[in-house]
């Protein structure tokens, strides 16, 4: 596949998920509980202003450059929907973890960032993604 077969595939894949995310919430709100995808739909919003707020934290404090990295943006935004199917649609799972790790390897393909890179990322980001997703911290 050419450069920019491959470019073509990397741009779609987030708004591919993001899709899913949302009719996966659509459903939830139509078939069970109005305020439960409404929940859901915050704290997918939730997620994503926490990994822009992590970049403009990086922006401004330069974290991952003082290590000769990268935050990578493009990992942070996709684990936002990955964690979304890791807490409601555990039969996904595994579908969302073999995508997001097909998008790396693309990622670092089109030297779009380095395998550091969405590692540091990934370890960072994840945890707290799985955390507000899952609402806990509301319960403390």
């Amino acid at each position: 596949m050419t450069y920019q077969q491959w470019a073509l595939i990397a741009d779609v894949y987030t708004p591919m998920i993001a899709l899913a995310c949302l009719i996966s919430i659509l459903r939830v709100m139509l078939k069970s509980s109005m305020q439960q995808g409404l929940i859901r739909l915050g704290l997918v919003i939730l997620s994503t202003i926490f990994i822009y707020t992590m970049m403009f934290i990086d922006n401004i404090l330069h974290i991952w450059p003082a290590f000769g990295l990268d935050y990578s943006t493009h990992t942070a935004i996709a684990l936002v929907f990955v964690a979304y199917f890791i807490v409601y649609k555990s039969r996904l799972m595994h579908l969302m973890v073999i995508s997001m790790f097909s998008y790396a390897l693309i990622m670092v393909h089109q030297h779009y960032h380095t395998v550091a890179d969405i590692l540091t990322t990934t370890v960072f980001i994840l945890p707290a993604l799985l955390l507000i997703q899952s609402h806990k911290f509301t319960k403390c």
